[in-house]
Parts: structure tokens; sequence; C-alpha cells
């Protein structure tokens, strides 16, 4: 939700401050300086600490920084700063599910989990679009920053109180002494030098470029639609703020039957192969 929350809000926010085109863009492709900058340090910090601790405050400095973004909105460094800090918080979570995914589910039940959790950002960037512009029309673009803030700090603060008491995250969960012993021998595996991964061969693998490649195509279209496509059917098409987001909801709307779908062929294949 709070990736998509700018994608509505620029519209009503260029129009009130006089921005350029060129200004929403920096504005807009600022979150994705933090994002693109805390990939490999988030991994690192899920590895080291444990994904549920990073995971949290991640989630709170997202947060924080979006409900910050109303009183900024006037300071052009400090939105850019306070957008960084989003990207900053949310670059560093998918790891941090990872690794929780990792250390807690059962390896029959991991596609599950990831696709039932990254499913998450589809239906986040669905509920996003569809919520913001009702908030926006009725009590002003800053309630959608004010209100998605909120829900995430209120996500940290539930989240300390279910996991109170709780055993840690580096825990594997209930099981056989055997599937207990396995499971440590993967974290131990998991933790080996970085000096043992053969570089050069994984750089030189076609599959790794393909890989590389493709994630980078879908990733430059996927964020493309979620930051630009309400813009373009408001300003270009003169939609409605309601109109352009109901359009805009389309691809992530697709993208959480995909995801589901894909899950089910990996649990078959995971099935064929045991």
């Amino acid at each position: 939700m709070d990736k998509v929350n700018l994608s509505i809000a620029i519209i009503p926010m260029s129009h009130q401050f006089g921005w350029s085109s060129s200004v929403a863009g920096l504005v807009q492709s600022s979150f994705f300086w933090g994002y693109a900058l805390s990939q490999l340090p988030g991994g690192w910090l899920a590895k080291t600490f444990g994904g549920r601790k990073v995971l949290e405050i991640g989630v709170l400095i997202w947060s924080l920084a979006t409900a910050l973004v109303p009183v900024l909105a006037g300071f052009m460094p400090g939105l850019v700063l306070s957008r960084i800090l989003v990207g900053i918080g949310e670059g560093v979570s998918p790891s941090a599910a990872t690794d929780l995914i990792a250390r807690t589910i059962p390896l029959e039940e991991r596609s599950r989990a990831v696709s039932f959790v990254f499913g998450g950002l589809s239906v986040g960037s669905v509920a996003g679009f569809l919520l913001a512009p009702p908030l926006i029309q009725n009590f002003g673009w800053e309630s959608v920053f004010y209100l998605f803030g909120l829900l995430g700090i209120a996500w940290f603060s539930g989240f300390q109180f279910l996991e109170e008491g709780k055993p840690s995250a580096t825990m594997s969960w209930p099981q056989s002494v055997s599937g207990k012993k396995s499971w440590n021998n993967s974290l131990q595996e998991l933790g080996g030098s970085i000096k043992d991964v053969p570089w050069k061969a994984f750089f030189r693998s076609e599959a790794v470029w393909a890989m590389i490649y493709v994630h980078f195509c879908g990733s430059w279209g996927h964020y493309t639609c979620l930051s630009w496509l309400p813009t373009y059917f408001s300003e270009e098409l003169n939609l409605n703020l309601t109109e352009a987001a109901w359009v805009s909801v389309l691809p992530p709307l697709a993208s959480i039957f995909v995801t589901e779908h894909c899950s089910t062929i990996c649990r078959q294949f995971n099935c064929q192969w045991s």
C-alpha cells in the first residue's frame, strides 16, 4: 500500500505545489534510491540478526517516514529524504521475510508461504489504489499518508505483542529430532563463508544472466505501472482519480492470480521430485 499511495497522491500534490513532471519524477524516483541500496545490506542484516527483527524495524522506519510526508511536502530535500527512508525500510523487508520463512516454515510448505507472503505485495497495491482516491477526495491527499503510516505503526505494535514470549525466529518449527538436526545442518550451510561461493562459475552461467535479464525487465515494467499509470490516465486521458485508480489496479490484480498459479505449479513439481 505504501508503494502506491504516492502514485495517486502525486497528482493533487503536483497541482498544489506547482511541480513539473521532472520534479514529480524526482519525488517518485527517490523511493527507489533507498529501495535499491538497501537490498544487499538487508540480506546481510537478516542473516546476522534474524529476519524477524529486521522486518520489524523495516516496517517501523517506512511507516514513520510515510506519515511524515505531509509535514515535509513543502520542503523538497526533506520530502525526498522521507521517500528514501521508505525505500530503505521496504528494501530490507523482502530479505527479512524470506529469512523468516526459511527459519520457521517446513520445507514442503515454503512455496505456499512465499506465494502467500509476496502475493500480499499485489494485494496491498490493489488495496492502495482503491482506498487512496476516496480518502483524497473526502479528506485531502494528506490523509492517505497519515492513515497508511498509522496502519504500519499499528502492525509493528501488534507484531511486538503477538511475538512476546515466543521463541526466537532462529529456532526451527516443532518437529522430530531428526528433522531438527537436518534443519540445524541447513542453517550451518547457510552460514558458510562467502568465499565458498563459486562466483566465476555463477556469473558465467547463462541461466543466471537469463534470470537477471527477466527480473530487470519485469521489475521495470511493474514499477513503471505502479508509479505512473494513475498520472498517465489522469493527465493524458482526463480520467478522475477514482477512474484512474480503477484502471491502474488491473496489473497488480492479475499478479495475485499469477502468483498463486505459480505456487501451485511449484508444489506439483516438488511432489514429483520427492
